[in-house]
């Protein structure tokens, strides 16, 4: 990170990354994405599998990254690895992977922040070093507006020193900020920032890619059936398979 990256992302616990994907990359990425939508939980590519019970408002896989070799690309794009390093000291490894698209009037509900203290996702800076144990990076696949029921934050508050005084509900927290991206960008911040999103209104679909890395010690995230298979590292580069720390 530079010395503004640096600041902002301590300041705000986010920073997003503009233009970093080629459009051509994104466009392949929907491709794919569609291909599972429409693709039945019986014949999803092993290990993908559904993180949540499908409904009509929403769908969540996890493991995508195996999906297909288009979704590998995204383990090591440069300008995420170097906030991830930066933000992971030590040893750092991608957790897991997972897709969200979004058609209904539906929203995901506020959670996190830094107090309480989530075991799995601590923030912390002294002497000039961040400590992140989870950070996520965002890839959106379509472009995002506030109708569409984009991804939304309350900035600082991976640093709050008291419990979030609102309810989940997006409505319900007014110092939540809205982030707009669009295609190629990226939103890269540390889970113990308080994050959901707005209420979904339009008829768009909504699809986003997370990609999330957490310290080397770090146990996979919850029970949504996360892990990679047995080959899965056989097919990837050097460098990607350091980062999903699997030989």
């Amino acid at each position: 990170m530079d010395e503004q990256q640096r600041y902002l992302f301590d300041l705000q616990g986010y920073l997003v990354l503009k233009n970093i994907l080629p459009l051509s990359e994104v466009s392949e990425l929907k491709e794919a994405c569609v291909n599972l939508e429409n693709t039945t939980s019986e014949k999803l590519p092993y290990p993908v599998c559904h993180g949540k019970k499908p409904n009509s408002d929403e769908l969540y896989l996890s493991n995508v990254v195996e999906a297909a070799p288009i979704f590998e690309n995204l383990i090591d794009v440069p300008e995420v690895i170097d906030i991830v390093r930066e933000t992971s000291p030590g040893t750092f490894r991608l957790n897991h992977t997972n897709l969200i698209s979004r058609s209904g009037h539906s929203y995901t509900r506020m959670h996190m922040g830094n107090v309480p203290t989530h075991p799995k996702a601590i923030y912390r800076c002294q002497s000039g070093e961040i400590f992140s144990s989870l950070t996520k990076a965002v890839f959106p696949i379509d472009a995002t507006s506030e109708e569409d029921g984009c991804f939304a934050v309350i900035p600082g508050s991976h640093k709050a020193n008291f419990r979030r005084p609102w309810s989940d509900h997006p409505n319900e927290n007014p110092p939540l900020v809205p982030i707009i991206t669009k295609p190629g960008d990226a939103i890269v911040f540390s889970e113990a920032l308080a994050h959901g999103s707005l209420v979904k209104q339009s008829k768009r679909i909504r699809r986003t890619l997370y990609y999330c890395y957490s310290v080397g010690y770090m146990p996979d995230w919850g029970k949504l059936g996360l892990h990679f298979s047995e080959n899965f590292a056989a097919r990837l580069t050097d460098k990607q398979q350091e980062i999903i720390r699997v030989k």
